[in-house]
């Protein structure tokens, strides 16, 4: 009563609707929009440059891109596509069951494959026998080179049946695959032209009988972590062209394969790691150009120096002694007196002194590369020897070893044609001799010396690893993988247990490339973020 019966009521509301305000009037100046244009619009199209490029050439620039971009590149129209297909020669397929119903088609898309990857992953179901006699029907002869890695349900068959048709294999790699030695023999056999023949966790030669046959044309052969990988060992001695043979890891006695060697064998490098192996198998080795002997405690300084005495042309030296003691100054000062062409030498948990270092400064003259990892007798005695005998030195890397300022100080009037230093984990070198060495060359020398405690600096990528090997020695270009060595374990940690490198540089990454706007709360103790940005710059490293 008292009001009027069309008056709205606002029971659930605290404060009445307001009606919007009225839309303000246009200027006078304005236009309506203009449509947009349609397909039937005469518009000029977009240019092709390389239309009048010719498709072999066109091949060519896909050639030097990488997977991904030229990926998008096959995308871009038809004509990519078609010349992408055709020139594509390399292929990295997914090897479990289901592509063998898939390959057809693949491998009609892609008709010029020669290069070949398969991967399954160990916890899935491998393609079988078939998918290899599917292959070797596409591709036949065209095929060069073939990786296998965890096809487990391939058998000995399989393999043989694949072999017989790529007659033009030069390039074979297995790696945990269940098949034996008789797989192997088949390819052997029928590809004739084969030279590169590596061989990873095969786990079907326990009960393998040898392999009873030679290869004419074989260059490399890796066996790496196999039981009873001697059924090798014809193929090893009665290969007259093998160049560079690697064992790593492999179980068994290998004194009598490396005694079984001919002596007229062309056989220029060698590794051999995590081995039995002794003095009577290494003094039997001649003619060597390169060696890495890791981890066979066994081999002492006698033999070693009967390697070096026939061996005069080795180049490259790599030994681990694994903390034995068992290779030292005499070993190396045999090798200072026979092998006047050394170029790099690494030595891990070598223990040496000024005694053999001197001689080999004064016999190898071309000794460019020098690396010492764990030394507990490479002090400032032999870093001050390096500086002054050493004077075609250009790259040194010390790890682990007793230097001090003192000796690190040296180089800097020895060693005219010193490049890269790079010091690792040696407490008693401090930043402010990097930086004296660094002013001594007018900043001609790179110099990287981490700080005991702190991130160090960046990692040089021609350094010594974990491992102590002198990586890309002998290339001016960075590694693909440089990214990935950045904080790696062996940057030193902090109470957390993370590396201090990588808290810098996720301090300046959040500094610069996140903002969280703020938390808000919610009744009953709950927290929700509201909002979480990703910086448009961000680019990932």
């Amino acid at each position: 009563m008292g009001q009027c019966p069309s008056a709205p009521r606002y029971h659930h509301h605290r404060h009445p609707p307001r009606n919007p305000p009225p839309p303000s009037p246009p200027p006078a100046d304005h236009a309506p929009p203009q449509p947009l244009p349609t397909p039937d619009d005469d518009a000029p199209a977009a240019e092709d440059h390389t239309a009048d490029l010719p498709d072999d050439l066109l091949a060519v620039v896909f050639g030097l891109l990488g997977s991904a971009d030229r990926k998008r590149c096959s995308l871009v129209c038809r004509r990519w596509l078609s010349v992408d297909a055709a020139s594509r020669l390399r292929l990295a397929l997914d090897a479990r069951a289901p592509l063998h119903a898939a390959l057809p088609g693949i491998l009609a898309r892609f008709p010029a494959v020669s290069k070949l990857a398969l991967k399954c992953d160990r916890r899935a179901e491998s393609v079988a026998d078939p998918t290899l006699a599917l292959l070797a029907d596409r591709l036949g002869p065209a095929l060069r080179r073939l990786k296998l890695r965890s096809i487990r349900l391939v058998t000995d068959d399989g393999v043989a049946a694949l072999a017989a048709a790529a007659t033009n294999l030069r390039k074979l790699s297995v790696g945990s695959c269940t098949f034996g030695a008789k797989g192997i023999e088949a390819v052997l056999r029928s590809c004739l032209h084969l030279e590169e023949l590596s061989i990873k966790r095969l786990r079907g030669l326990a009960q393998s009988e040898p392999v009873a046959v030679s290869s004419l044309c074989l260059h490399s052969l890796c066996l790496k972590e196999l039981y009873n990988g001697q059924c090798f060992s014809s193929l090893i001695t009665n290969s007259p062209n093998l160049k560079t043979l690697k064992i790593i890891r492999c179980s068994g006695d290998w004194d009598p394969v490396l005694q079984d060697l001919p002596q007229d064998a062309m056989l220029a490098e060698l590794h051999l790691e995590k081995l039995q192996v002794s003095d009577r198998g290494v003094s039997a080795l001649s003619g060597l150009e390169v060696l890495y002997l890791a981890k066979a405690p066994e081999v002492t300084d006698v033999g070693l120096g009967k390697l070096a005495t026939r061996s005069p042309r080795l180049r490259k030296l790599h030994v681990d002694g694994w903390k034995a003691n068992r290779i030292g100054d005499r070993g190396l000062a045999a090798v200072a007196q026979k092998c006047a062409a050394l170029q790099e030498l690494v030595l891990i948990g070598v223990n040496l002194t000024s005694a053999s270092l001197e001689l080999i400064a004064a016999n190898c003259p071309a000794l460019e590369r020098l690396a010492l990892c764990g030394s507990d007798t490479f002090g400032d005695a032999e870093i001050s020897c390096v500086a002054t005998k050493c004077a075609a030195l250009r790259k040194l890397c010390i790890k682990a070893c007793p230097v001090s300022d003192a000796g690190m100080d040296k180089l800097a009037q020895g060693c005219p044609r010193l490049v890269k230093v790079k010091v690792k984990k040696c407490q008693g070198v401090t930043p402010e001799c990097a930086e004296r060495l660094r002013a001594s060359r007018n900043g001609a020398l790179a110099v990287n010396v981490d700080t005991p405690g702190g991130a160090g600096e960046l990692q040089d990528a021609r350094s010594v690893d974990e491992s102590g090997v002198l990586e890309n020695a002998g290339s001016d270009t960075l590694p693909d993988d440089l990214d990935d060595r950045i904080g790696g374990p062996d940057l030193s940690c902090g109470s957390s247990g993370r590396p201090s490198g990588w808290k810098a540089r996720m301090g300046a990454f959040m500094s610069r490339s996140l903002s969280v706007s703020m938390f808000r709360r919610r009744p009953r103790g709950i927290f929700l973020l509201h909002s979480f940005k990703m910086s448009p710059y961000w680019d990932g490293n």
